[in-house]
């Protein structure tokens, strides 16, 4: 019959084995901490990528917006300069502001004071785009959140365009942006100069 002797350890390879088994745990803990630290940050930068997302996405939609009104508003100032009594732009041409004495100043105009950008300024132009069910189904827009602009004329038959693109998440309280992205955009209509008026004539 065999006997099987288990074999004594030293003390110094039994003092060695205790040195192991207590820095596993210090070893667990700190790479715990590390792996956490790093789910952490990624956590971070993932919510901050999507926010800079929505940022650019609702910024898009205000440009956009205030593009499509600049657009409008020339082809109405076009359409007064040339008389031609278009019914489309009735509306925006009877709210062209002739300052008295003429503007001479861009920054002296109207479109300068946030009162006048309220939904009760006279000289407003409020866009009202054209869109498709599927997009407004789409893209939610906000059907307060029209685009406007303001028409004014300068010297030497000159005409200054201003118009504002709102998000669709964005408010407005007396002409002023408390929420949300706005986009502002201008252009300056010279005469002689080669635009396309909204009758397809070449001015």
């Amino acid at each position: 019959m065999q006997r099987y002797q288990r074999k004594k350890q030293s003390p110094s390879a039994m003092q060695r084995q205790k040195q192991a088994q207590g820095i596993v745990l210090p070893i667990a803990l700190i790479m715990l901490v590390i792996i956490s630290f790093a789910g952490l940050m990624a956590a971070r930068n993932s919510a901050s990528y999507e926010q800079f997302s929505n940022n650019m996405r609702t910024n898009q939609v205000a440009r956009q917006a205030a593009e499509a009104a600049l657009r409008y508003c020339e082809r109405a100032a076009i359409d007064k300069a040339e008389s031609t009594g278009d019914s489309t732009y009735s509306e925006a041409v009877a709210k062209v502001y002739t300052a008295d004495p003429v503007l001479t100043n861009i920054d002296q105009g109207i479109w300068n004071s946030k009162s006048n950008w309220g939904s009760t300024g006279a000289n407003l132009i409020t866009v009202n785009l054209a869109y498709t069910n599927d997009v407004k189904s789409a893209s939610q827009i906000k059907d307060g959140n029209k685009p406007t602009c303001i028409i004014e004329s300068l010297s030497d038959d000159r005409y200054l365009v201003t118009s504002r693109g709102l998000s669709n998440d964005a408010s407005v309280t007396d002409g002023t942006l408390t929420a949300g992205s706005e986009v502002w955009l201008q252009s300056i209509l010279v005469p002689g100069a080669p635009i396309v008026s909204a009758n397809n004539g070449v001015q």
